[in-house]
């Protein structure tokens, strides 16, 4: 996510310098074939073009929309697990307070919340892994986004090894036996609900607590549930590929419209075709790739909602209301970027 207040422009063209030159050499082409070569014909009406530009624009505001509405649905799950995870510490802390069973001190009940807590923080940095890393094919890959990919998980600190992160709160052999699963954040939260269980039997805690705790984890597992349909399924890919046809038809005609509509006025004009034609086609193309890159927000680029933040701040504060002061420190963002 981009936080400051002024985006800077080197960064915006960076996605579109190809596009610049492609713009900037077809209109150049177009005018010197009328001006110099005498194919006065290829100047079209301006009318059908701009027919075609108010279609476009319908067509790019609804993509945005819906590309807007994903990336607010996922902060708004994201915010979801800020809060349940902060009620599942205040829960742990009411409900292992008192042990029903007289033979678990103070100290083995707090070992109990601690593991509980972090076998919470293990899941939150499991399902980050999934959302974060690239899984379809339809996720940005030209080599400029992977630069950038890879520039964030550096300067971030986001693993790419998963085991390393579930290391500081797991055991080995669970360890091992979760990255076997087809989702090892499912398989945290199974767990979770094991150990529930085993807590119960212990008679640490009543039915209604066991009842109310698992309903939790449900509320965690729904959490997860929606950010992987997001991630997993995206804006209808016959609607971005028919709307990137579109665009592309646009951008081809505009120089030839614009070339029609100026030289009624002067020969002179005509060659103001050139730049008008690339900042009109630049508008239209940047508004497709905001929504483009809008539409999928866990790919670990500059538009994401940033989730890696969101999971060390629920980590803290998951620490902390156990009682630990110890904990690692909030990740700020680098040159107006937070992950």
């Amino acid at each position: 996510m981009y936080v400051n207040k002024k985006y800077p422009i080197r960064s915006l063209f960076s996605y579109a310098s190809n596009y610049i030159v492609l713009f900037t050499l077809w209109s150049v082409v177009v005018v010197l074939l009328y001006e110099y070569v005498g194919w006065k014909y290829i100047a079209v009406p301006f009318l059908p073009v701009s027919l075609i530009g108010t279609a476009l624009s319908f067509y790019l505001g609804f993509k945005n929309n819906a590309s807007y509405d994903r990336l607010w649905e996922a902060r708004k799950n994201w915010g979801a697990i800020v809060n349940d995870s902060r009620a599942w510490a205040f829960m742990l802390n009411t409900y292992l307070k008192k042990p029903l069973n007289a033979t678990f001190g103070s100290e083995e009940i707090q070992a109990i919340k601690a593991d509980l807590v972090h076998r919470h923080i293990a899941w939150l940095y499991a399902h980050k892994f999934y959302l974060r890393h690239k899984r379809q094919d339809w996720e940005h890959t030209k080599e400029l986004n992977e630069r950038f990919r890879q520039q964030y998980q550096a300067e971030f600190g986001i693993s790419t090894d998963l085991s390393q992160d579930l290391a500081k709160y797991l055991q080995a052999d669970e360890i091992q036996a979760v990255l076997k699963k087809a989702n090892p954040a499912a398989g945290l939260l199974n767990n979770q609900g094991q150990q529930l269980a085993i807590i119960r039997e212990l008679a640490i805690i009543d039915d209604f607590r066991l009842f109310e705790l698992q309903n939790h984890l449900n509320k965690l597992l729904e959490h997860q549930g929606k950010n992987e349909r997001l991630k997993n399924f995206p804006y209808p890919l016959q609607y971005s590929m028919m709307l990137h046809l579109s665009l592309r038809i646009f951008c081809f005609l505009l120089p030839l419209g614009m070339l029609g509509e100026l030289s009624k006025s002067s020969e002179l004009l005509v060659w103001l075709t050139v730049p008008f034609s690339v900042i009109i086609s630049l508008i239209f193309y940047f508004m497709e790739i905001n929504s483009d890159y809008s539409e999928i927000p866990f790919e670990g680029l500059v538009y994401d909602v940033p989730i890696t933040s969101i999971t060390r701040s629920i980590e803290i504060d998951m620490l902390q209301a156990i009682g630990i002061t110890n904990t690692p420190s909030p990740i700020t963002a680098k040159d107006g970027v937070l992950m």
